[in-house]
């Protein structure tokens, strides 16, 4: 896409340009065909950092590894990295199979991976083990804090521990699970901002999606951190909406780039 703007005489607000390590966007492949993905890269591929593919079952048994790699490259083409979802890596682990899991993935030409145990028992010592494998087949490794199902909430110590010791062994960001986050904003509780000071806010990432909430997340996330939080699992064709509430341009966050010109005159009509 060109960098040149359509009404370059309007001043945007504030947003790191790619490649940038705040402020990104994991959109969601969720089972799009490779002349879907040349599509979403034509209108939002300029906003996408990384592409993460949750269609675990099809990663794993239904498309062929040319077909893959076909995809991957599309969107490597754009600047776009991919991952798959942390589920075929949890398969891989109960399986015994992590190191083949971190080879094929690379072959398959995705450019990270993702260690999770949100659905299993995943000890300190195979997280670590994993991290590495992970870097050393060349891949950006997404670490995950959190459970699909949490019977209490994170604790942000704990959290804090577990994910220094991720970015200690080569974590590339560490994830913060959605259904946690809904936790900490259904308990009111600090645990985020406590996270974001404990490891930095450019290794944080964080889920406002799946769901039918994700905007109302997205919205809470945005006004606690910022316009340049990080966002994942946003479904590639919501992309574009996501950016918009970034700029406070978008009903979902009160279209509040305006909040900033209430109760002031206008500068005067300049016509021609």
């Amino acid at each position: 896409m060109s960098t040149e703007s359509a009404c370059d005489f309007l001043a945007p607000p504030g947003r790191a340009r790619k490649p940038r390590h705040r402020g990104l966007t994991v959109a969601s492949d969720k089972a799009k065909s490779i002349a879907d993905a040349h599509s979403y890269i034509e209108t939002v591929g300029d906003i996408i950092d990384h592409v993460k593919m949750p269609d675990h079952v099809g990663i794993m048994w239904r498309y062929s590894p040319d077909w893959i790699r076909q995809k991957n490259a599309v969107y490597a083409a754009a600047g776009i990295d991919t991952l798959p979802g942390g589920i075929p890596y949890e398969v891989a682990a109960v399986q015994g199979k992590v190191p083949i899991f971190m080879q094929r993935i690379a072959e398959l030409g995705f450019t990270g991976v993702e260690v999770s145990g949100d659905s299993i028992d995943l000890g300190a010592a195979d997280r670590i083990a994993a991290i590495r494998c992970g870097t050393a087949a060349g891949l950006k490794v997404f670490t995950e804090l959190g459970k699909k199902f949490p019977e209490k909430p994170l604790d942000p110590v704990e959290a804090i521990e577990m994910a220094r010791h991720d970015l200690e062994a080569g974590a590339y960001l560490v994830v913060v699970e959605k259904s946690d986050v809904e936790l900490v904003i259904a308990n009111k509780s600090d645990t985020l901002h406590r996270l974001a000071e404990g490891i930095g806010h450019d290794k944080l990432i964080i889920e406002c999606g799946p769901g039918a909430n994700r905007f109302e997340i997205a919205k809470w996330l945005i006004a606690e951190f910022g316009s340049d939080v990080n966002l994942e699992n946003i479904d590639i064709e919501d992309a574009y909406l996501i950016e918009a509430m970034r700029y406070g341009l978008n009903r979902a966050v009160d279209y509040n780039y305006f909040h900033a010109y209430q109760d002031k005159q206008l500068p005067p009509f300049a016509g021609g």
